[in-house]
């Protein structure tokens, strides 16, 4: 079993953070462990009663509770369901589902089951989006609409782009280097062609123009070439650079993707 974070000292500042983030939550929350063929899985939930489930993937820098500033502007319209993924910053087991084969699209269906969710929104940011896409792949009859935000796993993120527009930053390469992220975000394959015909799910992307990993131009031309039931890409973040796990982090995108989701559910 791999760790995701390579120092003890790492580990302790994440579950420090994590505890924090916890207690400074502008919204009333309960947590849930749900126990998986991969370890138990931690689910933080908030949101409101009788509304339709949104399930929640973050993304590889982060954990559930540190993402809810953003699905705050969702918690009237939804009971959010935020999943800590499995050997990362979170709460969950430290056991890493195979990224080759169809282990996080299980992994995921044997969550949504558990919850007995039903008709629900699938929401993903950055590398979220790539378990996002291997669920619906495996089994998507639980997931009424997906929306992915700078998605991993629709296509390849560029070494020479990332080097040129990242590691001139001498603090956040030492931090990512640190960290394992720069490894472990180019370990993510693309969808195949053969999953993505499976997906019949409605498809939305947000994408940056300007992303270090996945830049926007790039991102909607495979997307429309693999997804049939892809039904819009929207743009954030025109003319400025930003990460894919990043491109959210700012009011207005936060807005747009609030204001498109509950747009597209109402």
């Amino acid at each position: 079993m791999s760790t995701y974070f390579r120092s003890g000292e790492a580990i302790q500042k994440i579950a420090n953070r994590y505890a924090q983030k916890l207690d400074e939550l502008p919204v009333r929350y309960e947590l849930m462990i749900i126990e998986t063929t991969y370890g138990d899985t931690n689910i933080a939930i908030t949101g409101t009663e009788n509304k339709r489930a949104l399930v929640f993937i973050h993304g590889a820098e982060t954990c559930a509770p540190l993402e809810f500033e953003t699905l705050k502007e969702l918690v009237n319209d939804f009971k959010i369901y935020a999943v800590d993924l499995p050997n990362l910053a979170g709460r969950s087991a430290e056991i890493q589902p195979n990224l080759q084969n169809n282990s996080y699209g299980k992994w995921m269906f044997e969550i949504l089951s558990r919850l007995g969710v039903k008709h629900a929104i699938l929401l993903a940011f950055g590398g979220g989006g790539f378990i996002a896409l291997k669920t619906l792949a495996f089994d998507e009859k639980r997931i009424a609409k997906t929306f992915l935000v700078a998605p991993a796993g629709i296509v390849k993120p560029s070494r020479l782009r990332y080097f040129f527009k990242v590691l001139f930053s001498v603090k956040r390469f030492r931090i990512l280097r640190k960290e394992k992220l720069t490894t472990n975000i180019f370990r993510i394959p693309e969808i195949s062609e053969i999953e993505a015909a499976k997906i019949q799910t409605p498809l939305y992307i947000f994408a940056a123009e300007d992303d270090v990993f996945y830049p926007a131009n790039q991102l909607r031309k495979r997307a429309k070439k693999l997804f049939r039931s892809l039904k819009d890409v929207f743009l954030l973040y025109r003319g400025t650079t930003r990460t894919a796990n990043n491109v959210h982090n700012s009011s207005t995108s936060r807005n747009t993707i609030s204001d498109t989701i509950i747009k597209n559910e109402l």
